[in-house]
């Protein structure tokens, strides 16, 4: 099974690289408009058989916490002997790939989301589409590289990786602003790249004791920042915690740099906006569950919940703000993304099992339901000409009843409909932090309202009502209701979503084995400091009248 991991991430490098060749020799013929689709396909059947490995491995595992050596660990390893690197003096640098609950979890949604997207572009996009193929399967590689990576090279190398893709694929494909987009979301990219490789080299230097090799796996570099909990302060992690959380803070637009979000999904095409908000946004928060939870633990302890607490609390309500006043579906949609990943910060920052869990959760949560809408808005757009909403038509249920049925569905599912995946991950973020903030909570369960509003005000103004003429109708390539090649790859969506709703212990027994590796480390921190505190308020004289005070208590 060890294999399966550098073939998840050598089959579309190497598809995608086949693709854009023939691309530049001109070919458009039909084996090669559906090999893209076909090699996405095949991953996503590859992420599926190492799901239920993983899965088989992991579910019901009891995990000792009194025992636990270190907050990182590869349910299966790939290490193989050329993934070592010789430095001077007889060093040497073991790099690793693996995989866990965590990790598995957006592999799968990556490869679903890639190969939902291939489907529905063969008949969005109309030209280049084997170059667009070979570009999205280009990314796709680069992002599973950092979902397997095990050590702090790959991951970056993976981290970056996936941006020249993306930069293609938004500047290519995209809207008329599209190449200033694409620019503006390179910038901030690479404004977070000098950061984050800084805090990377930091981590690695900090856990490097005298006399003993450097480490990048993260196995070892989690271990080493266990073993210095009782002496280690926030302060002493402070600068590292904060390069961190600018250089992850800016790929999962975080507030207040998050303004490459909408100018971007906007400007991009709708099959690249759904990637970009199913899978890339997701970098920054994965980061934080590899790196800044294990690596940085005073630090995330001591601000954490506070610093990135509150902000995805305002996030949460300002996204959905922001999505009730726009009159665009694709930067509704944008928007409702902001608002989403702000109930992930929040349940992560929770900082115990429950948001841990919750958080990892309602990642692959809403990937599922924004891919699926952006999916959808892509579809519609094909149609009408147009995303404005009020250039659109009214009651166009009447026209287009598949798409209005799966609309439906998304609509609720964003909303946390009981039942549908997003009640799972948002509830539980909401009573992870309920322990620890409950007023950070009350303000974030204000995006739940806000978010039914804005949702079911969209499927008002857009499905029902008198059909009306558009106002302003741009170039439609499609005519009538939802093709195979577009209700397909949605309603298996729908089933994920449906699934994940009705019997969320499939999802929680994956990640749960990771969430209390992870959160043990935060209840040791409240440990020892509970035993400081009490230990402040134990006599030190030896008073005898003293001693026979303490004795009578």
């Amino acid at each position: 099974m060890n294999g399966l991991i550098p073939l998840l991430i050598l089959l579309p490098f190497v598809g995608g690289c086949v693709l854009l060749f023939t691309s530049l020799r001109g070919s458009e013929v039909v084996p090669t408009r559906r090999a893209g689709a076909l090699i996405a396909g095949i991953n996503f059947l590859l992420a599926l058989l190492l799901t239920v490995v993983v899965w088989s491995r992991v579910s019901g595992v009891v995990v000792d916490t009194a025992t636990l050596t270190h907050s990182v660990q590869a349910t299966i390893l790939y290490q193989p002997s050329w993934m070592l690197i010789q430095l001077s003096g007889g060093r040497q640098l073991h790099l690793a790939l693996g995989a866990d609950g965590l990790g598995v979890s957006m592999v799968l949604l990556t490869t679903f989301v890639t190969f939902a997207v291939l489907v529905s572009a063969m008949l969005a996009i109309t030209k280049r589409y084997a170059e667009y193929a070979g570009w999205t399967l280009l990314a796709e590689s680069g992002l599973l590289l950092v979902f397997l990576s095990m050590d702090l090279l790959t991951f970056y190398i993976g981290f970056e990786l996936a941006l020249l893709p993306l930069l293609a694929l938004i500047g290519g494909w995209g809207e008329k602003h599209s190449p200033a987009a694409a620019k503006r979301f390179v910038l901030y990219t690479l404004a977070g790249s000098i950061p984050m490789v800084v805090a990377l080299v930091a981590i690695v230097a900090k856990y490097t004791p005298t006399g003993t090799e450097p480490s990048v796996l993260l196995s070892v570099l989690s271990e080493r920042a266990i073993a210095q909990l009782p002496t280690e302060t926030a302060s002493g992690q402070f600068w590292i915690f904060g390069l961190l959380v600018l250089g992850l803070g800016i790929k999962m637009a975080l507030l207040p740099v998050h303004t490459w979000l909408p100018t971007t999904y906007n400007a991009s095409h709708p099959t690249t906006a759904a990637l970009l908000a199913a899978v890339v946004l997701k970098l920054g928060l994965f980061g934080f569950m590899r790196l800044a939870l294990p690596l940085v633990p005073a630090a995330c302890n001591e601000y954490g919940p506070s610093v990135l607490g509150t902000l995805g609390a305002i996030a949460v309500v300002y996204g959905a703000l922001a999505a009730l006043a726009q009159t665009d579906l694709k930067l509704l949609l944008a928007y409702s993304s902001l608002s989403h990943v702000g109930f992930i910060t929040i349940g992560l920052f929770a900082l115990n099992e429950e948001g841990v869990a919750g958080a990892a959760i309602q990642m692959f949560n809403h990937g599922v339901t924004t891919a699926a809408m952006f999916l959808l808005a892509g579809s519609l757009i094909a149609r009408r000409g147009t995303s404005n909403l009020i250039k659109g038509a009214k009651g166009l249920a009447s026209l287009y009843p598949k798409l209005a049925v799966l609309m439906v569905f998304f609509v609720i599912a964003g909303a946390g409909m009981p039942g549908l995946n997003n009640f799972v991950g948002e509830t539980m973020t909401l009573t992870a932090m309920m322990n620890r903030n409950p007023y950070l909570t009350a303000t974030a369960a204000l995006g739940i309202v806000l978010g039914a509003w804005y949702g079911l005000r969209l499927v008002r103004d857009l499905l029902f009502g008198v059909l009306e003429k558009p106002k302003s109708m741009g170039e439609a390539s499609l005519s009538g209701d939802l093709r195979s090649r577009e209700w397909i790859p949605l309603t298996a969506l729908a089933v994920v979503s449906l699934m994940i709703g009705v019997v969320p212990q499939i999802a929680l027994s994956l990640v749960r084995s990771d969430a209390v590796r992870l959160s043990s480390i935060y209840t040791r921190i409240a440990s020892e400091q509970t035993k400081t505190e009490a230990n402040a308020f134990q006599p030190t004289s030896t008073d005898p009248s003293l001693v026979a005070v303490g004795e009578k208590l």
